[in-house]
């Protein structure tokens, strides 16, 4: 594998920007929200998670605080992989407070214990994602501005963000190897009625799109991911293209399903 095809195999970690949720229900916002029927793509995307998962449609709610269907407490969820080279493994997500500044609360989401997320939740409830680290290439990347979710979403509505990036090696933070872009969407599908091993919920589904581009290579991840209040990131559909010219190409799909979370 090529130099730069191992730096954008580490830099196109999955990116679920998972930072939606919405208030608790009233009788009036029920009545506003729409039933939005599981899209055609949408729907032979999510078969990869097994009959049955995905069930009925739901009233989707407006967006109010992106925080809360993350559910950014400090804890630990388990998932099945069900779909993909990984298939019948079990992920650890742990989730870990970091000190508080004047901007909001700071947050770390570290997968597998080697993939680490940095996230900060403001007071106006937005959620900033600001680097993502791959321990075991030692690699990190760095998006200037932050990438960031504002409430107000509603059900068909979708928002994309244009930011610069930076790479480097984790253990030399100062030493810059390449610079890029990243063009992120995201659409609120609907909600949908969700069965998993940790139980059944009502959860809303977000479409993620992005394309990372550094130096000659390009990378490109399309997910389909599930959330409930509370409770936090439940099932999710990747699928992920990497290529560096003539050099490298490498394409994968994965798919997972919540076994556990943690308990109050």
């Amino acid at each position: 594998m090529s130099r730069t095809g191992s730096l954008l195999r580490s830099a196109a970690i999955a990116f679920a920007l998972t930072a939606f949720a919405g208030e608790p229900a009233t009788a009036a916002a029920d009545d506003d929200a729409p039933v939005v029927p599981l899209p055609v793509d949408a729907r032979d995307a999510l078969a990869a998670l097994g009959e049955g998962v995905v069930g009925g449609a739901l009233p989707a709610r407006p967006i109010r605080e992106p925080a809360k269907l993350r559910h950014l407490e400090p804890g630990t969820w388990t998932y099945e992989i069900v779909d993909g080279a990984n298939r019948g493994q079990v992920q650890t997500v742990v989730v870990e407070r970091v000190s508080p500044d004047d901007t909001g609360a700071a947050w770390r989401v570290v997968t597998d214990g080697d993939e680490i997320q940095q996230l900060r939740v403001t007071t106006e409830h937005e959620v900033l994602k600001l680097s993502q680290t791959d321990r075991q290439s030692d690699r990190s990347v760095v998006y200037r501005p932050g990438l960031v979710l504002e409430p107000g979403m509603r059900a068909g509505e979708s928002k994309t963000v244009e930011t610069r990036l930076v790479t480097y090696k984790a253990s030399r933070p100062d030493e810059i190897e390449y610079e890029g872009t990243l063009a992120y969407t995201t659409r609120y599908v609907g909600a949908y009625r969700v069965t998993t091993p940790a139980g059944r919920f009502d959860a809303r589904l977000l479409e993620h799109h992005y394309v990372m581009r550094i130096g000659p290579a390009t990378a490109e991840n399309h997910s389909y991911d599930l959330y409930a209040d509370g409770v936090g990131a439940i099932a999710e559909v990747a699928r992920e293209s990497v290529s560096a010219l003539w050099i490298y190409r490498r394409s994968s799909e994965s798919a997972r399903v919540l076994l556990r979370a943690p308990t109050d």
